[in-house]
């Protein structure tokens, strides 16, 4: 098992940067790459909604990784 962890402004940090990647593939007309990286942001995006339920002093996302 492998546990990350990331707060409220690191998930934003991802998701710019996820963003960033995706509107420079889609200027380079690479847009099947683009849409994986933009779906990518918009999972984050989600992780990111969730978090702002919590009160600030759990403002943490735990990612697990589980593998069978």
């Amino acid at each position: 098992m492998t546990q990350i962890s990331l707060t409220s402004g690191e998930l934003l940090d991802i998701i710019n940067q996820l963003n960033e990647v995706a509107d420079n593939l889609d200027d380079g007309e690479n847009y099947t790459l683009a849409s994986h990286y933009s779906k990518l942001a918009q999972q984050f995006e989600m992780v990111h909604i969730k978090l702002k339920d919590f009160v600030p002093e759990n403002r943490v996302a735990n990612l697990v990784l589980v593998a069978n």
